[in-house]
């Protein structure tokens, strides 16, 4: 016997016997799972969400992060002097608006600058209190200032100059100059902006205004927080004038939002419940009220519910914060344990009716915990593979989701096993499911109303046939009308070219895929976060975040040769289509010192002590270059240089792909550079994951594919099957990643999630399949198909569409997160259906001579009456036809042999597995 055979056949006599155990021990199988489900939810109590938007869906050990590290050591941020262009981060706390006319004019109107300068000295004067209305402060009191003043008010000033004159000054763009001979820049100021062609402003469609508060210390940053809660407050409230439309966003609008968006799919977990129940109800109900399971559906429904709670609790109690996308994993759940509870009652549909319950349970479990065992290991070790990803979302999502998938099995095998004792106990007993009163079979029904409505069960003259048979409708079509379709030769090669089409489509799909997930595209679709990232998009394209090229060894500025390497490094920097190439655009200390220089001493040729000496005591105390004090670290004595930088103005970049060749030509020409550099933008904390997302993604595909190949080989009864399986993976995966670009779904942290769960998933359907065909008892490839379509096509239908139902609540959700999530469960559902009801028993029938035949565990019994004093069970149990004693001629109906007393067995794969010994009577029927 081979080593998989070996391995197969021990599984299956260890859930022989556990399902008999179960039987014999329902009552401690129902109530302990229950109880251990009802301890670990209280861990809900340590209940915390991550909302953190860029920390969930930026990876923590990039290159960004590292460089964020090293630019907050040497160039701290100073709150006292603040210049925006050297921020560190996007998330500063601040109030941002972006202002618009309501009728999309111009918005350098007199009356719609009228209305900001009122809603701006509103936010003056605005008071915030804390501490029980002890502590009460303004925003003057907390701003980041420049120049002395707060922020923005260098914007204000000129919005309150244009007010006053503004039919006498003329704007230019980016840069305009007052005729005091201020110049101030409009870059990020000013959006959706027309210039003239002597380069003034004709009109601008938005206004950003940015109220950036002091951070970084405790007390900071609670008055920051609460200065933000008022400044939204005060914007949704503002009603002054119809003139202006505004969005607005604060540091703790991400957290607010991802928040809010994960409460809001909550109710939707009930309309999910509603729909589940009734799907799972209806599919387990018969026109036999004895044989009908509704009741098992909604058990199902529990313990997927169970598997949940316990999941959740017990990794709150752990300190593994929630976040919006493992607010999607429920319903994945939900999904999977109706799949596995399809495929038990399914295996118990398919044991004789006649057998005791224990018997039954035995071989059901036989049957179908493999089955299941195979899944779940798959699907809980593809979740621990995405575990690995750097991504927080991705990691946690998959860590919540691979606890819940063990905890789903664990509570199938034992809280669902032991209600299927119960519902075994009362059809045995004959009872009508809903009254839970005994009836007569439909053969014995007294009128035809009872026959309808209240017949049911095993008829005490019912051949060893008829008690094999207890069909749904849905099984009698697999095994009539479309086993016989599919194996038609005609729509064999149908199927052929179907699957290269297939194919094709995919391939080509997998070839035009986007990448990565933008911001505004986390949030809700009706979230006022949303609009301002889509405000920014359509009117401040034209100027990006700042980025910082670092000089981070000591240099000998003062050298002609370094000086023009410097000046080199610039050049190229300025010559890439990302960054506005003009010079003055260009924030360089050592430009406009060389400048300096030239024009005070005409020349730069001096040395160390002199070019120090003069760039410390006056060129950096000249206004007009005070802003270099902050892209300058001299040592202790303030006699060398040890770093400097210069800051550069980029293009902004909308789409994706763009972003990540914008980072990443950035790096290249600073690891190329002959001096060593240090490249750094806010930006690039987020850019990060697109560089990451697409090797992660096929790294992670590799791991799994090859473990799930390596898990099939030990537990699917034939190596063949393996490759099956792991063929079936590799080609559903191509088909999800293909499509999901041609509908809109970008491969982002989001659908590397799905993608993950796709191979899981692929390998349920196909092993299903699989393991049916190579276990018929068919003699041709055709008879094979047919057998597995008849066998498992009914649970496979049901329980993919069971996952579709589960997450079809999603395809109406107003995030494009959830959007996403569902999209790509549903062509994982719809291409696993589609290789498991169509591909694989086409495929399979082929290779049918190289597959070998393993008999499935059915027990071989004779024609048997039910004896008088168990007719009340309605059950009893099986002895091989030949090993009753005929010892005397039956020569009338109903007259009774000889007792035998036998060790009964069941032969499975010729290998005889013992029951219990029975005293059976023989009767002639």
């Amino acid at each position: 016997m081979a080593w998989y055979e070996i391995i197969n056949h021990s599984l299956s006599s260890i859930f022989y016997s556990y399902g008999k155990l179960i039987t014999r021990h329902k009552r401690k199988f129902l109530l302990c799972p229950l109880l251990l489900a009802s301890l670990l939810s209280l861990g809900v109590i340590c209940l915390t969400f991550e909302n953190d938007a860029i920390y969930l869906f930026t990876p923590p050990t990039s290159r960004a992060r590292a460089d964020l590290i090293y630019m907050e050591k040497h160039f701290p941020v100073d709150y006292d002097d603040f210049i925006p262009s050297r921020a560190l981060t996007t998330q500063e706390k601040t109030g941002n608006l972006y202002i618009m006319s309501a009728d999309g004019g111009n918005v350098l109107r007199g009356e719609i600058i009228s209305d900001i300068l009122q809603l701006n000295a509103a936010f003056q004067a605005m008071e915030v209190t804390i501490d029980n209305n002890i502590d009460r402060f303004n925003f003057s009191t907390i701003c980041a200032r420049f120049n002395g003043q707060c922020l923005p008010e260098f914007i204000i000033s000129f919005l309150s100059y244009l007010n006053e004159n503004g039919n006498n000054f003329l704007i230019s763009y980016p840069f305009t100059v007052f005729p005091n001979g201020e110049a101030i820049f409009l870059g990020y100021s000013l959006g959706g902006v027309t210039v003239a062609d002597d380069g003034s402003v004709v009109s601008a469609q938005a206004i950003a205004l940015n109220y950036i508060l002091q951070s970084g210390t405790p007390e900071q940053d609670t008055k920051a927080l609460q200065w933000e809660e008022a400044f939204t407050r005060l914007v949704e409230s503002w009603n002054s004038s119809s003139r202006m439309a505004i969005s607005h966003l604060t540091s703790q609008s991400l957290s607010d939002e991802l928040l809010a968006m994960t409460e809001s799919v909550m109710p939707l977990m009930i309309v999910t419940f509603c729909i589940l129940t009734s799907f799972a109800v209806t599919s387990c109900i018969m026109t036999d009220w004895v044989q009908a399971k509704p009741w098992l559906g909604v058990c199902g429904l529990i313990s997927a519910f169970l598997a949940i709670s316990s999941t959740v609790g017990l990794l709150s109690a752990c300190g593994v914060a929630f976040n919006q996308v493992v607010a999607s994993m429920p319903f994945l759940v939900i999904g999977v344990g109706i799949d596995d509870m399809f495929i038990m009652v399914a295996s118990w549909r398919h044991t004789d009716r006649r057998l005791a319950v224990e018997e039954r349970m035995g071989l059901a479990y036989l049957d179908a915990a493999v089955s299941i065992t195979i899944t779940s290991v798959t699907d809980a070790l593809a979740f621990c593979i995405g575990a690995i990803t750097p991504l927080p979302a991705v990691r946690i999502f998959c860590l919540y989701a691979g606890v819940a998938i063990i905890f789903d099995y664990l509570f199938q095998i034992t809280f669902f096993g032991a209600c299927m004792v119960y519902t075994g106990q009362r059809e045995a007993d004959g009872k009508h499911y809903l009254t839970c009163k005994k009836v007569l079979p439909k053969d014995e029904a007294p009128s035809t109303s009872y026959r309808i409505w209240c017949a049911g069960g095993v008829s005490t003259t019912v051949t060893a046939e008829e008690g094999k048979q207890s069909e749904q409708i849905i099984t009698q079509f697999f095994r009539k009308f479309y086993g016989p379709f599919i194996v038609n030769p005609v729509v064999k090669m149908l199927v052929v070219v179907l699957f290269t089409g297939y194919l094709c489509v995919a391939v080509w799909g997998c070839l035009h895929i986007q990448e990565g997930l933008q911001l505004k595209d986390i949030f809700a679709d009706d979230s006022f976060a949303r609009k301002y990232y889509q405000d920014q998009g359509e009117y401040f394209t034209e100027f990006g975040a700042a980025v910082s090229v670092v000089l981070d060894t000591n240099q000998n500025y003062w050298e002609k040769g370094i000086q023009n390497e410097i000046e080199h490094i610039t050049m190229d920097f300025e010559s890439s289509r990302f960054i506005h190439g003009e010079k003055q655009h260009t924030e360089s200390w050592v430009r406009d010192y060389l400048t300096f220089l030239s024009e005070t001493l005409n020349t730069t040729n001096v040395d160390q002590e002199l070019f120090v000496q003069l760039l410390r005591d006056e060129f950096l105390t000249r206004p007009e270059f005070q802003n270099y004090n902050k892209d300058i670290n001299f040592n202790c004595e303030k006699t060398e240089i040890e770093s400097s930088r210069f800051v550069l103005k980029s293009t902004e970049v909308v789409q994706s792909t763009d972003e990540m060749e914008f980072m990443s030509e950035m790096r290249h020409k600073a690891d190329s550079a002959s001096l060593s550099l240090t490249i750094f933008s806010p930006t690039f904390i987020f850019i990060e994951q697109y560089v990451i997302i697409v090797p992660n993604t096929i790294q992670a595909l590799l791991i799994a594919t090859g473990c799930m190949f390596i898990v099939a080989l030990f537990l699917m009864p034939h190596p063949v099957c393996a490759v099956m399986v792991t063929v079936c993976i590799v080609t559903i995966e191509t088909g999800v990643i293909g499509v999901m670009s041609l509908w809109n779904v970008k491969l982002d942290g989001i659908s590397m999630i799905n993608i993950i769960l796709c191979i899981g998933f692929s390998v349920d359907f196909s092993s299903h399949m699989t393991y049916a065909f190579i276990t018929s008892p068919g003699k041709t490839g055709n008879e094979r198909a047919m057998d597995a379509l008849h066998t498992l096509g009914t649970p496979i239908l049901q329980g993919g569409l069971s996952t579709i139902l589960g997450i079809s609540v999603l395809s109406s959700s107003p995030a494009y997160v959830f959007r996403a999530f569902f999209r790509t469960m549903f062509l994982v559902m719809l291409f696993g259906l589609f290789h498991s009801l169509v591909f694989l028993p086409v495929f399979l029938s082929f290779l049918n001579t190289i597959l070998p035949r393993k008999t499935r565990p059915t027990p071989e019994v004779g024609e048997i009456q039910i004896e008088p004093s168990r007719q009340a069970n309605n059950a009893y149990s099986p002895i091989p036809k030949d090993n009753v004693e005929d010892t005397q001629p039956l020569k009338n109906k109903g007259e009774q042999s000889s007792v035998c007393k036998e060790q009964v067995y069941i032969l499975y794969n010729d290998k005889r597995i013992s029951l219990d010994s029975v005293a059976i009577k023989e009767t002639v029927l």
